[in-house]
């Protein structure tokens, strides 16, 4: 009997153990996600923008790319202020970014969807 109840205390400590590496990996790879978005909204990296993003503005990758293409804005700075578990498929990530010279906050959903995680952008908050 005892037996069964120390296999069962370390099947737990298991399972638990899985559980928060799953969500610390994903909490990682979100932040990586929303940097590189970041840096690529920075660098004006055009093809790396539409990488990391899902604009529900664009459903067609071309037409997005030819939008970005237009951007005139001068985005200097950013950073991740916040970034919150909504779900095992959902984070919110809070943002600041210097345009023109003035700082704003925004809010983007990030989403897992078949192809990997991405900031989803054009929703109207």
């Amino acid at each position: 009997m005892r037996k069964f109840i120390v296999l069962g205390i370390l099947l737990l400590i298991l399972l638990v153990g899985c559980s928060t590496e799953t969500t610390l990996t994903n909490d990682k790879e979100v932040a990586n996600l929303v940097n590189n978005y970041l840096e690529a909204l920075e660098t004006k990296d055009i093809t790396s923008m539409v990488k990391y993003s899902d604009d529900i503005r664009f459903p067609d990758k071309v037409d997005q790319k030819e939008q970005y293409s237009n951007i005139d804005d001068d985005i200097t700075d950013t950073k991740i202020v916040e970034l919150k578990k909504v779900s095992e498929t959902e984070f919110e990530a809070t943002v600041e970014i210097v345009n023109n010279g003035k700082l704003t906050e925004l809010t983007f959903p990030v989403e897992k969807q078949k192809t990997g995680w991405k900031t989803i952008v054009g929703r109207d908050s």
